[in-house]
């Protein structure tokens, strides 16, 4: 039996899992209860939304419609809605058969992330599924599977012959997990400046103070529709953009927002969810890049030779052609860790100034270099010369500009004018010697201390990284809060003999 009821607008969003309040007497009527799914009906849409129940919120006959429904769908209030149960989906059986070992079936697998994608069933649901790429695993052809289910779930765009670049579209992609992000936000200029197509997708922060999404955004906007995307690349041959605001592989997005409430990701999970992605971007050359060592993602040379073997795998399989970056990490890549700290660093590497991070410079050019070889745009050996032409003249700033200008940004701005938090405490050395490692997951701790990624201006600073010699009282970071009461539980979070390892 469904509930015909008065739609009533409330302010607020549920997060991404879409919600409406009942009233208990409603929900009594058909049996719903807390936590369950059901289906809203008005005019020609319908969603599938979890229940919150109440007494007090909610008249009898009337049902809550929170923002991030009413305002995406222009549902007002006194609006007849219709909210109905719907049969147990048939994914739950599928999900259950692989906890318990089952080899899952194409077939079944297209259910699974078809019910996730449209969110027909539960986080709690998800997040077991999500344990199965642990324990049992999955094998070669239910990864396939898994990757083809997602991406035919979305949209898939198409950006060949765009600009006259033939069938040829380019990306870059990092696994992650190592603080500070501003590898992607230079090299996609550096490589747009050859006249190749590059449109990028990142995410928000998974494991990290910062995705490179967030950084970007302190300077440009990156939620864009999927007209805009087609624009902007037509316009200026390349893009830095959210990949949560497209409808690509939409499964994936679902996914990931679990991920970052476990704080978890399986290889063979972020397998899947990298090549379903440049799947659905169209994309026809790439290059990943693996950093590994003590507090990154993959922390052992082991998984590193796995990690590419399956990548090449899963490229050649869906006619994506893939170079891996593989590099030891002992530091972040760059000297700022947080959204405005991370985006100072890149403009200094456009900008040319002396206080740039000159090992993510490098990290840089020599990734942009072996993607120019990679496409044919530069000869064997002369990628990582061609790519630092491209900042020493100012060309790939230039295109950093274009691209932003080109997906909203109201003006320029230079490396001064980021605002950073007004509250700082500095930390020193207790003794002198070469640092050997900069613990990225101590960062990281201090980072979310202070409020990263949510409030951008919040960060860490880095005077020394791996590699540098210090003396005893000279800094070694400063940290940067938007409160007192923040810089009080960044500053609870610091211990500085295991951030710097001499």
């Amino acid at each position: 039996m469904a509930l015909y009821l008065q739609s009533k607008k409330f302010d607020g969003e549920t997060g991404d899992s879409m919600s409406i309040m009942l009233n208990g007497v409603d929900a009594d009527k058909v049996g719903i209860n807390k936590g369950d799914k059901v289906l809203l009906f008005w005019r020609d849409l319908s969603l599938y939304v979890d229940v919150i129940i109440t007494d007090t919120e909610t008249q009898p006959g009337s049902v809550g419609i929170f923002e991030d429904i009413w305002s995406k769908y222009q549902l007002p209030s006194g609006e007849t809605v219709t909210v109905d149960l719907f049969d147990r989906p048939k994914s739950i059986e599928f999900i259950k058969d692989k906890l318990l070992g089952k080899k899952l079936t194409e077939d079944e697998l297209a259910v699974i992330t078809s019910d996730i994608s449209s969110r027909k069933i539960r986080e709690t649901e998800i997040a077991y599924f999500m344990a199965t790429f642990f324990n049992p695993g999955f094998d070669d052809e239910e990864i396939l599977w898994t990757i083809k289910g997602m991406a035919n779930a979305g949209e898939i765009l198409d950006f060949r012959n765009i600009r006259d670049n033939g069938n040829m579209v380019v990306d870059k992609h990092s696994i992650g997990g190592v603080a500070a992000k501003g590898i992607t936000p230079l090299l996609v200029p550096i490589v747009a400046s050859f006249d190749l197509v590059i449109p990028n997708t990142s995410t928000r922060a998974i494991t990290t103070p910062a995705g490179t999404t967030d950084i970007l955004e302190v300077v440009m906007p990156v939620t864009l529709t999927s007209q805009k995307v087609m624009e902007v690349v037509k316009e200026v041959g390349a893009c830095m953009i959210w990949g949560g605001a497209l409808k690509l592989s939409p499964a994936d997005d679902v996914l990931i927002n679990v991920e970052r409430g476990l704080h978890i990701q399986s290889f063979q999970k972020m397998l899947v969810s990298i090549v379903a992605k440049k799947v659905s971007m169209g994309i026809t050359h790439i290059i990943i890049d693996i950093p590994y060592g003590p507090g990154t993602k993959v922390e052992k040379p082991d998984d590193v030779v796995e990690l590419e073997k399956g990548f090449k795998k899963l490229f050649h399989k869906v006619g994506i052609e893939c170079e891996v970056f593989s590099r030891h990490v002992t530091a972040p890549d760059g000297m700022g860790i947080g959204p405005s700290l991370e985006v100072r660093d890149i403009l200094w590497v456009f900008e040319r100034d002396e206080k740039r991070p000159i090992k993510l410079e490098k990290t840089v050019v020599e990734m942009a270099g072996k993607l120019l070889e990679m496409t044919g745009r530069v000869d064997p050996g002369k990628g990582r010369t061609a790519a630092m032409e491209k900042l020493e003249s100012g060309e790939a700033y230039e295109k950093f500009w274009e691209i932003a200008m080109a997906q909203g940004a109201k003006k320029r701005i230079d490396s001064s004018s980021i605002e950073v938090g007004e509250y700082v405490s500095t930390f020193k050395a207790n003794k002198s010697g070469t640092i050997k490692f900069v613990d990225n997951k101590e960062i990281v701790n201090v980072a979310r201390g202070l409020g990263n990624p949510f409030i951008k201006e919040a960060g860490v600073y880095l005077y020394k990284t791996s590699g540098d010699r210090v003396e005893k009282g000279e800094p070694l970071m400063e940290i940067y809060a938007s409160s007192q009461e923040r810089l009080g539980t960044g500053t609870d979070a610091v211990d500085i003999d295991q951030i710097f390892r001499l």
